[in-house]
């Protein structure tokens, strides 16, 4: 799958863009704790690692999340 044309959401935000997005939210939120962020996030450690790798797509309510809870507890996505 060529992860740049997949889009995820409105914002034109691509499968790559989504990926470094959730590894941003991980580490600058959680301090890289994949577990806590799956929490927050409602779902699976697994699910979050194989995101992370790029195994499994990131969905819009996904990106969602992190772009609110990341300004919501102040921390950047980048």
């Amino acid at each position: 799958m060529d992860v740049e044309s997949n889009i995820v959401d409105d914002q034109g935000t691509s499968q790559a863009d989504a990926q470094e997005m959730l590894k941003a939210f991980c580490r600058n939120g959680f301090d890289g704790d994949e577990e806590k962020t799956g929490l927050v996030l409602g779902r699976p450690a697994s699910e979050i690692r194989d995101m992370i790798a790029g195994d499994v797509d990131i969905d819009d309510d996904l990106v969602t999340k992190m772009r609110g809870i990341a300004k919501e507890r102040g921390f950047q996505l980048r």
